[in-house]
């Protein structure tokens, strides 16, 4: 009877731990946390660089403590009175993957990255750690989060970016939530830039499995101005004022689409509900580039974009299954 009684008791605890509720630890807000990753291909830091709070939670609520997938970095937050694990992540992210470059062992460069974490009620500590491609630990940190700290700035509250819905097929907690932004597209050009996000959007749910999970996705269209059209071709000496300073022939791939001004994405999305982000260029150049859980770049293009836009949407959104407990056949 006692060997029994014990075995329930495991049984119950196993069961609570597995059932780890989202409420027990999180506020319904969102920690955005800024890093700078410094160094070159022998050494290699993490800096902190910023907090923000922003007014709702659009990732997952369950599998909380679990990986996604596994990229070249992850973040673990932990209860920091007990050291209880509550929140798990992944990325990869452009300077890791610049790490690998010749540039990489003579220069020494930073670049920003940016994650969005579940807001913590109570003290918690963040590890963040960098990965080499061998798993090898290349770089961590340790930072304590305290949620009543009147340092983390408010943002989502006012001076919203401009945006719309071009689908909705519910809220943030059973569906996925994925922003469009605008690149390259001056104010005078935005409804070209809804009409260019809808074709993507429509390009995008042409594709399985993305055409049978249509109903679990929220896209919206978010109208980020840029003070000149189109977007830096390096090649070809042409350099434009964008919303984001994207530019062709990143690590010198004539190609490769990237931007390195993560933090002016995240302020252009603050106050819109997101998840995974897309960036729309306004160029008829075809490229493009997407970084697990960063974001995707790529082009209107129709012709060119939906390969692109499914290859790189298709890593971007790879942990949808974790993002809420309904079935998805």
């Amino acid at each position: 009877m006692k060997k029994y009684s014990l075995f329930l008791l495991c049984l119950m605890a196993a069961i609570s731990l597995h059932a780890q509720s989202f409420a027990d630890y999180f506020a319904d807000k969102t920690l955005r946390v800024d890093y700078i990753f410094t160094g070159n291909a022998a050494k290699q830091e993490i800096c902190l660089d910023g907090l923000s709070c922003l007014p709702s939670w659009a990732g997952r609520k369950h599998h909380l403590p679990e990986l996604p997938l596994q990229g070249n970095g992850q973040i673990i937050m932990r209860d920091a009175a007990n050291g209880s694990v509550i929140y798990k992540t992944s990325f990869s992210s452009l300077f890791q993957e610049w790490l690998e470059t010749d540039e990489a062992k003579a220069v020494t460069k930073g670049f920003e990255n940016t994650f969005l974490l579940p807001y913590p009620l109570r003290p918690a500590e963040i590890e963040i750690t960098l990965l080499d491609p061998r798993r090898n630990v290349r770089a961590s940190m340790k930072h304590t989060v305290s949620p009543d700290d009147i340092l983390i700035h408010q943002k989502g509250t006012a001076h919203i970016t401009p945006h719309k819905y071009l689908l909705q097929s519910g809220n943030t907690a059973k569906c996925i939530d994925v922003a469009i932004l605008a690149e390259g597209y001056t104010p005078e050009e935005m409804p070209v830039f809804y009409e260019d996000a809808a074709i993507t959007c429509e390009s995008l749910f042409a594709h399985e499995p993305f055409r049978s999970m249509k109903k679990h996705f929220n896209i919206v269209a978010v109208a980020s101005p840029s003070e000149d059209s189109g977007v830096s071709v390096p090649r070809l000496g042409e350099w434009k004022r964008t919303a984001f300073s994207s530019h062709f022939s990143t690590f010198y791939s004539d190609r490769y689409l990237t931007t390195s001004r993560v933090k002016s994405i995240h302020d252009a999305l603050a106050g819109i509900p997101y998840e995974h982000i897309i960036i729309l260029a306004n160029t008829e150049e075809y490229g493009g580039g997407g970084i697990y859980n960063s974001y995707t770049l790529t082009t209107p293009t129709i012709q060119c974009s939906a390969p692109l836009w499914y290859m790189s949407s298709g890593i971007a959104l790879a942990d949808w299954p974790m993002n809420t407990s309904t079935t998805m056949t």
